[in-house]
């Protein structure tokens, strides 16, 4: 999976620019089809394009998510290979990690249409009012005719001025969750612009955070447990000779998921912690202490 920055592979997570072949984005995409979360994922994605859709657009949202069930559904029935315990919970996690980010977004998409969006509209229209008031002329007119030019046109817009009233509640009625009117749409195309700035850079921060935090605990040594267990029944069966040829580190690579390196690393350290243990529990050390 390519999302942001990060893509999994055979090793695990790695940087995006990383290039990755056309299989294992396949395969990716599979798991990720055939994931618990992907409803969700979709469903929350579906929500924060719905927040600030203007109504007769939105029987194309439903086509494309019906259009995406279909593709979901092929990659789900694609044969691939599994991926490992470890490379699973780095998927899980993400996953996780992304609807979290984008319930979130909808919610800042849910204030921005409509509590800052409605609140601008009504700013325009009391503008508006104020020029109607000073000018007689109102923003769709073109050939500056005044409200002197025709008794007909003056009594029309004495009385819709005085219906008006711009009462807030009123207003936020009549132009309804999606701001349906031209004037409206208008200011919602260009608060959308700004929206998807900010959302891109908030998602960039949020998905750089998630990778740092994978890289932090890497770079800790912190290894799964269940890859622990896989490398402690290995050493037990080995004890009297705890040193892994390149076949046996091979199948621990793919039984474990990890890297060369951290098998290479833990079984290093973990002969370090038995010579250390065996110094200690030694008959001179034992003398020493009781002296």
């Amino acid at each position: 999976m390519q999302s942001q920055g990060l893509t999994i592979t055979g090793q695990g997570f790695n940087d995006a620019r990383m290039p990755i072949s056309g299989e294992q984005n396949h395969q990716l995409k599979a798991e990720i089809a055939a994931h618990p979360l992907c409803e969700q994922l979709l469903s929350a994605h579906v929500a924060c394009l719905r927040v600030a859709t203007p109504v007769d657009h939105l029987p194309l949202i439903d086509a494309r998510l019906s259009h995406s069930h279909h593709i979901l559904s092929s990659y789900a029935h694609s044969p691939t290979p599994s991926l490992s315990k470890h490379q699973r919970q780095e998927l899980d996690s993400l996953l996780a990690q992304y609807l979290l980010v984008l319930c979130s977004f909808r919610e800042k998409l849910h204030q921005h249409v409509r509590v800052d969006a409605v609140e601008a509209a009504i700013g325009c229209r009391e503008i508006e009012h104020n020029l109607q008031s000073l000018t007689g002329v109102t923003l769709g007119e073109g050939s500056g005719a005044t409200m002197s030019d025709d008794d007909e046109d003056e009594q029309q817009t004495d009385s819709s001025l005085d219906q008006s009233g711009f009462d807030e509640l009123d207003l936020m009625g009549s132009l309804g969750p999606l701001l349906p009117s031209e004037t409206e749409r208008n200011l919602m195309e260009r608060v959308r612009q700004e929206l998807k700035i900010e959302l891109k850079q908030g998602f960039k921060s949020r998905i750089g955070e998630v990778r740092e935090e994978i890289l932090r605990k890497r770079r800790a040594g912190k290894l799964p447990d269940d890859t622990t267990t896989v490398l402690k029944n290995w050493w037990q069966q080995h004890s009297k000779w705890p040193y892994p040829t390149e076949d046996d580190k091979a199948k621990l690579v793919e039984e474990t998921g990890l890297q060369l390196k951290q098998i290479n690393n833990w079984f290093i350290n973990q002969r370090k912690r038995k010579w250390q243990n065996s110094n200690s529990l030694s008959p001179s050390s034992r003398r020493t202490k009781h002296k």
